[in-house]
């Protein structure tokens, strides 16, 4: 459908603008949000939309002003902002949805200042994988009358660079029109809001803050990584088992990779890691690699979330909905408020001390000194920070750790 699409800065946002653009909100009060983000992983622009209509507003942040900016010109950055949490974000009269409501929330947190209330991340409807396709497709309502090509198109299309503000209210417009469909609409109400409104101060900064370094961790993963395979290798049936010769390089099983193989003759097949165990790992080719030998195995795209970083993520979500609070999170305690001691939950230990066991290694008193804590039973050890320069042992310590 044709949709009336406004564009303007923060600094041009006034009550007149927000008015057009509500009067095109139905009576459901649905609002579609969507945003775009610097390569910082702070704000860039955020969209706003309803059925009929469309508004994206680019972000001007502090770092974008001239030292010698006008009073004016911040006088009004500040107003607009404030027009934006009163008029929609925390208006209770609309409901906002997002498919990554708990990005947007914390971006809006960080680099505007503003909070928001009456929230929905669509993303919670599915089961999948939050980063997958598939989530998309789900939180759309399944993929019977979707083309998965164009879902992907639109919001993997430019990941890792400057989404244009077509593909922005694009974006908003569909969270906007699949929250009025029966089914999801039944599915969405079964969900908890996103409310940062009633989060305090300090937990929303430290909550904001581990987002972001997270969001800034993920984006130093590298979109590519040679593989370093053992020679030798040929291939001609459809499938091929890979050995690495480094740990470091190897093959991982990805939902979100997929493997780029070539021949010394030139032959270039694509593959996926099917099953992988330590060094080695079974590949599906999508085509035949005519029995050449392998010049070269690389692979593309991110690596899934480590369990840890997913489990980071599931938290910082539910605290977001209210499901749960930091304070109920030994480790946040334990790292970030010392002065409060956690409660832990109960571990059942067969054995009262495990006894180091790292025959093959060489370790000096201090080394030892870590290990027993990593091993350790305590609650007072639940948490230990291993620290070093380079060439101290770190990995020494972690491989006893995980070898007893």
């Amino acid at each position: 459908p044709s949709l009336v699409c406004g564009t303007t800065t923060e600094g041009a946002v006034d009550a007149r603008l927000l008015r057009r653009f509500l009067d095109t909100v139905t009576t459901e009060g649905a609002i579609g949000i969507s945003a775009s983000y610097r390569e910082d992983s702070r704000l860039s622009a955020i969209a706003f939309s309803s059925l009929s209509a469309a508004l994206v507003v680019h972000v001007t942040l502090s770092s974008d002003l001239p030292r010698r900016s006008s009073r004016g010109e911040r006088a009004r950055i500040t107003q607009a902002r404030n027009l934006l949490r009163e008029q929609i974000l925390c208006n209770a009269d609309y409901g906002k949805y997002a498919f990554r409501m708990d990005r947007i929330a914390i971006a809006l947190y960080l680099d505007m200042g503003l909070r928001i209330e009456h929230a929905v991340d669509m993303l919670s409807a599915s089961r999948s994988d939050r980063q997958s396709l598939q989530a998309l497709i789900d939180a759309m309502g399944g993929g019977l009358t979707l083309h998965r090509s164009n879902v992907k198109a639109l919001f993997f299309g430019n990941e890792f660079g400057t989404v244009s503000d077509s593909d922005l209210v694009q974006q908003a417009w569909a969270a906007c029109q699949v929250s009025t469909l029966s089914d999801m609409a039944t599915r969405f109400r079964e969900l908890r809001r996103i409310r940062t409104n009633v989060i305090s101060e300090e937990h929303m900064a430290a909550l904001a803050k581990i987002y972001r370094d997270g969001e800034r961790s993920d984006f130093l993963k590298p979109q590519s990584v040679k593989n370093d395979v053992m020679p030798g290798i040929t291939a001609a049936m459809d499938n091929l088992t890979l050995t690495c010769g480094r740990y470091s390089t190897r093959i991982r099983s990805s939902t979100q990779q997929f493997l780029q193989i070539e021949t010394r003759n030139g032959v270039r097949v694509s593959g996926r890691a099917i099953r992988v165990e330590g060094r080695q790992a079974q590949i599906s080719l999508s085509g035949s690699l005519r029995g050449d030998e392998i010049k070269s195995v690389t692979t593309v795209g991110k690596a899934d979330l480590t369990s840890a970083e997913a489990c980071r993520a599931s938290v910082i979500l539910a605290v977001l909905k209210g499901e749960t609070t930091l304070l109920s999170q030994p480790f946040f305690k334990v790292i970030w408020l010392p002065e409060h001691p956690p409660s832990w939950p109960a571990i059942d230990f067969t054995k009262p001390r495990i006894p180091i066991c790292c025959p093959n290694l060489d370790v000096n008193t201090s080394q030892e000194r870590a290990i027993e804590k990593i091993l350790s039973a305590s609650d007072e050890d639940r948490v230990a920070l291993i620290q070093g320069p380079p060439g101290t042992g770190k990995t020494t310590v972690i491989t006893a750790a995980v070898t007893s």
